[in-house]
């Protein structure tokens, strides 16, 4: 059920045709006779998609999904799906949650058989994140956050661990600058080993880079107090914070992962992870998802490689060394996966279905059949990525 490369090398021989017959309708209509954004959009997809394909036979390791979301809402080929992140329920696991972006538009969540449980028209949310007992007020609160791109803004949720929903907790509009922000992007959760202090962290497509603190406002909401601001030299978006380490990872789409301090009055140094770039012939741009695997003391970081279709797994202690690449394959009843803007990985048992933990990633492609559908998530029992290094 891998979505054929056909398609895609067909695509310059349709538009050529298609070009024709608008050249006839142009000379008919006195229009300009050069082709339009659209169709030069589409041919240089058309080439990077045959590329990324070649480059994608060239990592050897691979691994099959388990489980695959419903497809989120939009079109069958609009860029919606981005980013998943997982509430772990701590009461039972097996009842634990996924949260995905979807950048058209919301929230959807869902469960780890891929049942849609609930779609929140929040805005066209971008990436998102889960942390964990916050204090705010009296009490402490599970939090999901995103970027939300239709008003540039910060949103946060509590989730009710009874029902599994979520419920806005934001004291006020958490809206940012546009004149230093150009399009909010990245964002991730970190919560500091010292203090437990939690901050949200969020970039934007001009490489700005801002930390914010969570604070208590009244009646139990939640307000944010900038605490610093950074700026990159281009484009940044995926970004996970290590809470035991003190370490914040943000990928530089065209340079690779950059690591620094993630403490509000830490060192503003930051250090581009060895392999993390080209110069790594398994990874291939853009750089985009990042995820840990956290498993106490130990762990790794992940990279999704848009490039070639890949992740690219790193380990999680000292100058984080490159350790292999894998792909996602299709199995009897998942499609494969490609393109892949966010990623998760889960370290914890989640219940029958994912003992040893989770893998999730977002499909750029979904394909039901030789049908291409809306994008989904897919879902792989991290044991397989595990048996990888065996």
């Amino acid at each position: 059920m891998l979505r054929s490369p056909f398609l895609f090398l067909v695509l310059p021989t349709f538009l050529i045709l298609a070009s024709s017959c608008r050249s006839e309708k142009a000379i008919d209509e006195q229009l300009p006779l050069s082709p339009s954004p659209e169709d030069i959009e589409a041919r240089e997809d058309s080439l990077e998609m045959a590329v990324a394909y070649t480059l994608q036979e060239q990592i050897t390791l691979m691994v099959t999904p388990d489980v695959e979301t419903k497809a989120v809402l939009a079109g069958e080929l609009d860029d919606a799906a981005d980013d998943p992140a997982v509430w772990v329920n701590a009461a039972d696991p097996a009842r634990s949650i996924v949260i995905g972006s979807n950048k058209r538009g919301g929230i959807a969540t869902y469960d780890l058989e891929g049942k849609e449980l609930a779609y929140y028209p929040v805005g066209k949310i971008n990436n998102v994140d889960v942390i964990y007992q916050v204090k705010i007020g009296d009490e402490r609160v599970d939090l999901v956050g995103g970027s939300n791109r239709s008003d540039q803004s910060i949103d946060l949720f509590k989730m009710d661990p009874g029902s599994g929903e979520l419920r806005d907790i934001s004291a006020d509009p958490f809206r940012m600058d546009s004149t230093l922000m150009d399009d909010v992007y990245g964002f991730c959760f970190y919560q500091s080993p010292k203090n437990q202090a939690a901050y949200v962290m969020i970039n934007a497509k001009n490489g700005h880079f801002q930390q914010y603190l969570i604070t208590s406002a009244e009646n139990g909401l939640a307000g944010l107090k900038l605490v610093r601001e950074i700026q990159f030299d281009s484009q940044v978006e995926g970004m996970v914070a290590d809470n035991q380490y003190g370490h914040l990872y943000i990928g530089e789409e065209g340079r690779g992962v950059w690591k620094m301090d993630a403490e509000p009055d830490g060192s503003l140094e930051r250090k581009l992870v060895p392999m993390s770039g080209e110069d790594n012939e398994n990874i291939a741009f853009d750089v985009e998802g990042i995820t840990l695997f956290e498993r106490d003391s130990s762990g790794y970081l992940i990279v999704s490689s848009q490039g070639n279709f890949s992740y690219a797994v790193f380990d999680r202690l000292g100058d984080n060394s490159y350790l292999f690449s894998f792909k996602i394959m299709a199995s009897e009843t998942v499609d494969g996966v490609e393109e892949t803007d966010g990623i998760q990985a889960i370290s914890l048992g989640l219940g029958p279905n994912f003992p040893h933990g989770v893998f999730v990633a977002q499909d750029g492609f979904n394909h039901d059949g030789d049908t291409l559908s809306p994008q989904n998530f897919k879902l792989v029992r991290w044991e397989k990525i595990e048996a990888l290094q065996e």
